[in-house]
């Protein structure tokens, strides 16, 4: 394990942030390492984030722990407190080694809240390759109930994001990726990744990255998917 994946796991633990100034990961492969040992060390691999930031850029990805994808209605302590509300994919099949992921290994849709963190002292400074060691910000996923395809176009794709009732965001094809077939395409081409028969796949912020004030009730809901909820403790 990397001196660096190991001091994000300390602060994931409870410890001392890691700094923004902490010189960052050589180059992506280098990035992916330190998020593979993390994941390891925190239960395993129970589903992949991938975004892109606009439909020609190559898609960045991180895989999710296990313990950190819980169910809707979950209560979720948080510094950062920040949410993203996502549609997510849950494969139906284990992907062979090398293969490319395509939509029809997928069997159900889902709404999913992604509760983003950090284990960085000052996160907005940091840079972009040190974030994405940190698994890409990532605290939870909050998933929402599985819905069968045919599966929504994230160009038509209606999103509200509500704080303790109050609408904060809606918005009709928010994301940046262009299609799930980018998406796909581009978490494909990680090295040495493995997909399994129930791991989930989000696909990047719809309403773009909100912070919610401290005890918020969070509502996400994609139209004709459904909708997921959680809570920050106070």
């Amino acid at each position: 394990m990397t001196d660096l994946a190991a001091a994000l796991l300390d602060a994931w633990n409870g410890g001392t942030a890691v700094p923004a100034t902490t010189p960052p990961p050589a180059d992506e492969a280098a990035a992916c390492a330190v998020q593979e040992a993390m994941v390891a060390a925190l239960g395993g691999i129970g589903g992949w984030k991938v975004g892109a930031s606009s439909p020609v850029a190559p898609p960045g990805s991180s895989p999710l722990p296990a313990p950190c994808l819980i169910p809707s209605g979950s209560a979720f302590t948080g510094r950062m407190r920040g949410v993203e509300l996502e549609l997510a994919l849950r494969l139906s099949r284990d992907v062979p080694a090398g293969a490319a992921l395509a939509l029809e290994d997928f069997d159900a849709a889902l709404p999913v809240l992604e509760l983003v963190e950090t284990r960085l002292d000052d996160w907005p400074a940091a840079p972009a390759l040190l974030k994405a060691a940190d698994l890409g910000n990532h605290g939870a996923l909050v998933l929402g109930a599985p819905v069968p395809g045919p599966f929504p176009t994230l160009a038509s794709l209606d999103a509200e994001l509500r704080f303790d009732g109050a609408v904060v965001a809606h918005t009709v094809g928010g994301s940046t990726a262009g299609t799930l077939e980018h998406l796909l395409a581009g978490l494909s081409r990680r090295p040495g990744a493995r997909f399994l028969k129930g791991q989930v796949v989000t696909t990047g912020a719809l309403t773009g990255l909100l912070f919610a004030p401290v005890g918020a009730a969070i509502t996400g809901t994609l139209k004709g998917v459904g909708t997921v909820e959680a809570r920050f403790t106070p």
